[in-house]
């Protein structure tokens, strides 16, 4: 038997090991990130030239070797480099067009869950959303979403928008979940969801496939390629049906009761008025305007359900002359000058200041003030006096790039003074002794 192979990075390969040609890969990849001299591209055409049906192991590997790397972190002092050269190597994998099993999303579900501090966490949820369209979710399925869902973090988003994006993507998903308990008081649109359980054969078959075309995602304005899509999945359910079940669904919206209103449900009502839109027919036309006189619970869900009627000619300015949407937001100009003028004022020098002798920096931070010396490099909080160390487990792998583990250079000390200015947002990255 072979024995077990250290990789760059450290990982011990098993010679018995079911993913031993996707860690040899990830062995060869990180040697040559190594040696790749910083002005030449990564090279991803070897990647792209995989089997199609060795994406879930190469992604599975790449997903382990993460893991060890996290568990492994204080006996690593290079741990965040190859992290950065895998989760570089992950976007790439999950960039490939490879089917994907139901078994295999729910791996790379369950594994990205408890990286999600580390890692992007774009990729399954991606994955999950080109298996619905031709296949339908399973209870297993929808308990690994609701995992991953309850693990995100901001901290590894692309940017706000993003996540967003992700997060309604992840809504519509789980309001797709056949087998969650309903729960009335939730959102009006639990009705759609037990009438669904109800139905039987094919027609349960067309209605989930026309429900599953609506995105969480969805832009303003109906897109032409979404409409393109939506006609044949109305033709399969059948005009009567929609629009006896339409009329049933909506009815609600004149009983003058206030209805509550979720995340999900808002998407649900924009994504059935697009299809009344695509139907062209006067009858749903007026069953979508009984909007204008709906009462909901929760407002600040309501603003993209109003302006999906934009697609029968009610302009936002209809809407906001009824208040069914806010005011327009005023200009910002004047406030991003005052904010401008304030940032240029309040230089980050302002706040560290040194004493004749260089040896003491005082800084001043948003929550607190802070004592550093510079020949010891000791840091301490003045509220309490107590001393402050960088928390290298929780540093994310980027600032590692430029921090060391120990404070051994003045500029290591300056670099702390900076994150301690702004404490804020960088105090969660020391840890008092």
């Amino acid at each position: 038997m072979q024995p077990s192979l250290p990789g760059p990075d450290g990982f011990l390969l098993s010679p018995d090991d079911p993913l031993r040609a996707s860690h040899l890969r990830l062995n060869d990849y990180l040697f040559a990130e190594e040696q790749r001299p910083t002005n030449t591209p990564f090279n991803v055409a070897v990647w792209r030239k995989l089997p199609k049906g060795s994406f879930a192991d190469q992604v599975r590997a790449v997903l382990q070797r993460l893991a060890w790397l996290d568990r492994h972190d204080a006996e690593l002092e290079n741990a965040h480099l190859s992290r950065i050269r895998l989760s570089t190597l992950l976007r790439v994998l999950y960039s490939i067009k490879a089917p994907c099993s139901e078994p295999d999303l729910r791996m790379l579900l369950d594994l990205t869950t408890p990286l999600l501090g580390r890692i992007a966490p774009y990729g399954p949820v991606e994955r999950t959303v080109q298996y619905l369209q031709q296949n339908d979710l399973t209870p297993e399925l929808c308990s690994a979403l609701r995992r991953f869902q309850a693990s995100l973090r901001e901290e590894m988003s692309i940017s706000q928008a993003s996540m967003q994006s992700l997060r309604q993507q992840l809504h519509m998903l789980l309001w797709l979940d056949e087998w969650e308990p309903l729960n009335p008081a939730r959102c009006w649109s639990e009705c759609i969801r037990r009438d669904l359980r109800t139905f039987v054969g094919e027609r349960r078959v067309k209605w989930r496939a026309l429900l599953k075309h609506i995105r969480g995602n969805a832009p303003v304005r109906m897109p032409a390629g979404w409409a393109r899509q939506a006609a044949p999945l109305l033709s399969a359910v059948g005009m009567d049906d929609f629009r006896e079940q339409i009329h049933i669904w909506f009815a609600p919206f004149r009983s003058g009761e206030s209805l509550p209103l979720s995340v999900a449900g808002s998407h649900v009502i924009k994504g059935l008025i697009w299809f009344c839109s695509v139907a062209r027919d006067e009858d749903l036309k007026e069953c979508a305007l009984w909007l204008l006189d709906v009462k909901w619970k929760q407002k600040r869900n309501t603003e993209k359900v109003m302006v999906a009627l934009g697609e029968f000619g009610i302009t936002k300015e209809h809407l906001r002359a009824r208040k069914l949407i806010k005011p327009s937001p005023p200009d910002p100009t004047p406030r991003l000058i005052e904010k401008m003028r304030q940032a240029v004022c309040l230089l980050p020098g302002y706040h560290i200041q040194t004493d004749p002798d260089g040896e003491l920096v005082v800084v001043q931070g948003q929550l607190h003030f802070y004592r550093l010396f510079r020949s010891t490099c000791r840091m301490e909080r003045v509220s309490d006096n107590a001393i402050l160390e960088l928390n290298w487990s929780a540093l994310p792998d980027q600032l590692r790039l430029f921090l060391h583990r120990e404070c051994d250079s003045p500029q290591q000390l300056e670099f702390r003074a900076h994150m301690l200015v702004h404490d804020s947002l960088f105090g969660r990255y020391f840890i008092a002794r």
